[in-house]
């Protein structure tokens, strides 16, 4: 069953405060806030992406075809993102339960500052994608100079993992005095690296490219302070 995204009063969407700000909102139909969310453009694309709700998760619209015909000839076509409206400051641990049909490439998508698009809409610049796939995992940094994008693989985890199977996606940023420490975990596989390129205030959220991709939760958890000596 697809349908139309629509506010809804009562959204499971969470917001804390307690020292420090977490999220955290599932994708089923009904129990979430499509106001609090940014349908953010890809400066590579003309067009701008939509996601559809089904039952207990929502996918990116994409072609009634078989999976290898989406992926060769409709992989710059179905790409759809959405970036929650608040910026979070600090350490954090960001997750989403995810899957994807065939291939590829449900992501993580983390972003400094974000733009507007000649027609005003919001549209990406700098901005990192910790993506999965069959493959394993791949995070790209994303650049934007003079008007033009361009990108490169900063890390890499080469495992694989299957279609049509939800995984967690975890992407922790541990900001320290040389920059972030970037841990990525998924199935009980861990690697990292230090990005000296992201500051410690950023838009987080999700992408779905090249195949159909599924996204059942969002979370954001950071660290709470510690308590005061007496």
């Amino acid at each position: 069953m697809n349908r139309n995204f629509l506010p809804v009063a009562f959204a499971f969407c969470l917001i804390l405060s307690a020292g420090a700000e977490d999220f955290s909102t599932t994708f089923a139909d009904g129990q979430w806030d499509r106001s609090l969310w940014l349908n953010v453009k890809s400066p590579r694309f003309d067009y701008v992406g939509e996601m559809v709700q089904h039952g207990d998760y929502i996918v990116n619209k994409t072609p009634n075809l078989p999976d290898e015909t989406i992926f060769k000839k409709h992989g710059s076509d179905v790409y759809a993102s959405l970036v929650f409206h608040k910026k979070f400051t600090g350490s954090a641990v960001i997750s989403s339960r995810m899957s994807f049909d065939h291939r590829m490439a449900p992501l993580i998508v983390i972003a400094p500052e974000l733009g507007k698009s000649k027609d005003g809409i919001p549209e990406f610049r700098e901005h990192f994608e910790i993506v999965l796939f069959d493959e394993g995992i791949n995070v790209w940094r994303h650049l934007y100079t003079d008007g033009k994008p361009s990108w490169y693989k900063a890390a890499f985890l080469k495992t694989s993992y299957l279609p049509k199977t939800v995984y967690d996606l975890q992407v922790e940023l541990r900001f320290v005095k040389q920059g972030c420490q970037m841990i990525l975990r998924c199935e009980g596989k861990e690697f990292g690296y230090l990005e000296l390129n992201l500051p410690d205030s950023y838009y987080a959220g999700i992408i779905a490219c090249e195949g159909r991709n599924r996204f059942y939760d969002f979370k954001v958890v950071q660290p709470k302070p510690k308590p005061a000596r007496k």
